[in-house]
Parts: C-alpha cells; structure tokens; sequence
C-alpha cells in the first residue's frame, strides 16, 4: 500500500471504544466532527553528572511513563442503554462503567478500569489508512459542558502503555 500526500485528519476519522468482553466485546462507534485528538508520549531521561560535569557524565533512561491522551466529541444523551436496554449506548455511560451495562475491563480484576481505544484515520484517497490503538485507557478526568449551539463531552485519561499501537489498514 502506498502512503498520500492528502491531509488527513480526525474529521476522517472514527474512534471504537471496546470493553474487554470475549468474545464479542461492547463497542461504540463515534464519528468526530471536532477532530481533536491529542496524545503525548513521555520519556523520562536521567541525567548522570560526574561531580558536577556533563561533560564526563552520561544520559540513561528513566522509567516508562503511560501515554496522555484527550479528544472531545459532541453529545444529545448522556445515558441511554443503563437506563433502558432498548436504548443506544452513550459515550458517558460507557466511560463510566454503569451499572447495568455489563461493561468488562481491558485490565485484569482488581486494578484501575480500562477500555480499548482504536482511532483510525481513514484516507480520502483510499490508499493508507492508519489506526492508532490504546490498548489500557483510563480515565482521569470527564468535562462536560453544556451550550446554546451544542453539548460537549471532554475526555483525559492515560493508556497505561508507553506508546500506542500503530498500523495501516485497507
């Protein structure tokens, strides 16, 4: 497959976020319409001096450090299927693990909820799409904010990973 020199972005994009259920895992599909997803991967460098000096010294690395993570997408809803099996899942009932919903962590029992984040950017030439996927993603904070115009819905969290899994798809 051959890469473009098409811009692309999140608005050419979806985000599925699954829970941990096998073999058919809870999913939900959003489309962006914001296209503002932002990760950061983090290195922690030690600086080792000899008495002072740089010059003799010498540079390790430090511990891995999860990678940040934040995109914001619009909302009507905030619960919908905890509320009524008939109903469609919602962005803030998943990323909250409801009750009622059987969600099922990415993590092992016992440690922090996580979900399976996969964005993929999908080319307008249809040549390199890619996804970039986070595997153990919890959340540290939720905004949601409320307007005249539209309902927003912020996420941050961290995928408890030093770097995402990326790949191309057809």
């Amino acid at each position: 497959m051959t890469t473009t020199n098409i811009i692309r972005n999140l608005r050419h994009g979806t985000l599925v976020i699954q829970d941990g259920s096998s073999p058919d895992p809870i999913a939900l599909t959003i489309h962006f319409d914001k296209g503002d997803l932002s990760w950061t991967e983090r290195t922690q460098t030690v600086l080792v001096r000899d008495r002072g000096s740089i010059h003799r010294g010498h540079l390790r690395r430090g511990d891995e450090e999860p990678v940040e993570l934040s995109f914001s997408a619009y909302w009507t809803q905030l619960i919908g299927r905890s509320d009524d099996v008939a109903d469609a899942l919602q962005l803030y009932e998943l990323l909250n693990f409801l009750s009622g919903l059987g969600v099922v962590s990415t993590s092992a029992d016992g440690e922090q909820e996580t979900l399976l984040f996969e964005f993929t950017i999908h080319d307008p030439a249809g040549e390199a799409s890619e996804s970039i996927v986070f595997g153990k993603v919890y959340k540290d904070t939720l905004t949601l904010r409320e307007s005249p115009d539209r309902n927003e819905i912020v996420f941050k969290g961290f995928d408890f990973e030093p770097r995402p899994t990326v790949f191309r798809t057809p």
